[in-house]
């Protein structure tokens, strides 16, 4: 009886370390640096951190000695859209130094589409000759291996900001889908062949209100999700626990709206780092501790 006894003991013990675990946050700090300033920079400087570097700013040596230290920095950048103004004069980046030479979208008609005043819509469409440029980009970070991944803005199912996708008509929907699951695909296959260890990140989610969209999951280690609301709706919840790619190492990001919900969404099932940035002039001191990774 008593050696029964201490087995029930023991494996009560096991469960309730295992109901603790779950619930206790697990994720590491998240710091996005997309301006000139490096405020609170030294505080990520540290391994299983994640940073992610702007357009204008990435090539600042910070970035290289902190990756040095064990942080993760991945490469901001927009392949839906293209700036009236170039962010940076002297940097041609991803747009290269015309930006009037980026084909857009060309529904309903050529130029016409945007999300946020100040831009356009790319030619996102399906082995467009945009996307095959942004592939081409990413393939020479991948190869030059100053940065850890990229951070595709904007790229999902769907766009959103002032789109009006409600009122694009289905086949223009579908084409949107499918030029964005071509992307994260092309950019897949050539990270497995080049650097396996890639890391690559879209902010926006596969869902768009059907299953369309959910094929390109497999292509990516994660998401991003930005400002979502973490207690009233269990959908942002479902989103960030779904399966992504098979090449272990995940990474999914949830922007808070508050250190306080930064370290809820820490406990949340599937998420792995996390930031209260509500603005993005620069971040806070980590809103987590850091936690060990296994996957590298």
């Amino acid at each position: 009886m008593r050696t029964l006894a201490r087995l029930l003991a023991a494996l009560l013990g096991v469960a309730a370390s295992a109901l603790v675990s779950a619930a206790s946050p697990v994720a590491n700090p998240l710091a996005l640096f997309y301006d000139d300033s490096f405020t609170n920079f030294e505080a990520y400087e540290h391994p299983t951190a994640m940073m992610v570097a702007g357009n204008c700013n990435r090539d600042d040596p910070r970035f290289q000695r902190a990756r040095a230290a064990g942080a993760e920095v991945l490469a901001y950048i927009n392949p839906t859209a293209v700036y009236d103004s170039l962010p940076c004069k002297n940097k041609p980046g991803l747009y290269g130094r015309d930006r009037d030479r980026v084909p857009l979208w060309p529904y309903p008609s050529y130029g016409q589409r945007y999300a946020w005043p100040g831009t356009k819509f790319a030619d996102i469409r399906a082995g467009s000759k945009w996307i095959l440029w942004v592939v081409s980009y990413v393939e020479k970070l991948m190869r030059e291996r100053k940065v850890d991944g990229v951070y595709l803005d904007g790229i999902g199912a769907r766009p959103w900001g002032r789109s009006e996708w409600s009122t694009w008509p289905q086949s223009e929907k579908d084409k949107w889908t499918d030029g964005n699951i071509d992307l994260v695909r092309r950019l897949d296959a050539k990270r497995r062949a080049i650097n396996p260890n890639f890391i690559i990140i879209n902010n926006n989610v596969w869902d768009r209100g059907d299953s369309r969209g959910y094929a390109a999951e497999k292509y990516v280690d994660g998401i991003v999700l930005e400002h979502p609301t973490l207690y009233i709706r269990p959908y942002h919840k479902a989103q960030v626990a779904h399966t992504f790619s098979n090449l272990g190492h995940r990474r999914v990001f949830v922007i808070a709206r508050s250190t306080d919900e930064a370290r809820d969404w820490a406990a949340v099932k599937g998420v792995t780092h996390v930031s209260n940035q509500m603005t993005y002039k620069y971040p806070t001191v980590p809103p987590v501790s850091f936690k060990a990774l296994t996957d590298r």
